[in-house]
């Protein structure tokens, strides 16, 4: 089995384009997994079959119970991130700013607080137009965990290769040098750097080299959009 990404150091190079022909060329002997979780737009061009889809959790949101809560406002003194509101008689939790800290949660006086797994996405197992098996994923948003998410769905296009006897995983990277890149680039054998012939495209391209270079990967580039 062996796993290419293709990834970019900015949106709009067409990287996502070259994914999908790779995918379309290798039909059913490719697993095609779209890791651009805060923006997938893979699917647009593959129209999948949905064959089952999973609830991604990830870090914890604090919830009031109100019928414990005394009002004290202990809670929201100690906020850090402004996440509790005082709202028509009541503490509530803004669940955008929460960031799960559980500074609350250890201090409410009444232990009306209780910190909850927090659900941050949702990810897909699917069937191309092309018959490939297609992984992709949505993260929420305000979500911050999408180098774990990334990491989740290269993990179950690795298991659904390995029990079908597929030899490819075409990886469809998100753009830049970020956590979600550096989590698509885990254990790869192969990175196809997709970059276009201007000016801010080769500066970003320079960062992907330099990224590459510290995590000693193979790499090839693409000038796409060249003439």
């Amino acid at each position: 089995m062996k796993e290419i990404v293709i990834i970019s150091g900015k949106g709009g190079t067409g990287k996502t384009s070259i994914t999908a022909a790779l995918g379309a060329l290798a039909g059913e002997q490719a697993v095609v997994v779209d890791c651009d979780v805060d923006a997938a737009n893979l699917h647009i061009l593959y129209e999948p079959k949905i064959e089952s889809s999973q609830d991604f959790y990830s870090g914890k949101t604090a919830i009031i119970d109100n019928d414990l809560c005394t009002d004290c406002g202990i809670c929201q003194e100690k906020c850090a991130f402004e996440a509790i509101d005082f709202k028509n008689g009541r503490y509530v939790i803004d669940e955008v700013k929460c960031e799960g800290c559980s500074v609350c949660f250890h201090l409410c006086p009444v232990e009306a607080i209780r910190m909850e797994e927090n659900l941050a996405g949702k990810w897909f197992h699917s069937k191309s137009r092309f018959n490939n098996e297609f992984i992709y994923a949505h993260l929420g948003i305000g979500q911050e965990s999408s180098g774990k998410l990334v990491a989740k769905v290269k993990q179950e296009a690795k298991k659904i290769a390995s029990d079908k006897n597929i030899p490819f995983i075409f990886v469809d990277g998100p753009p830049g040098v970020g956590c979600p890149v550096i989590s698509s680039l885990s254990n790869v054998d192969h990175v196809l750097l997709v970059t276009e012939a201007t000016a801010s495209g080769l500066h970003d391209l320079k960062r992907l080299v330099e990224l590459i270079e510290y995590f000693k990967l193979k790499a090839s580039c693409v000038i796409n959009k060249s003439d």
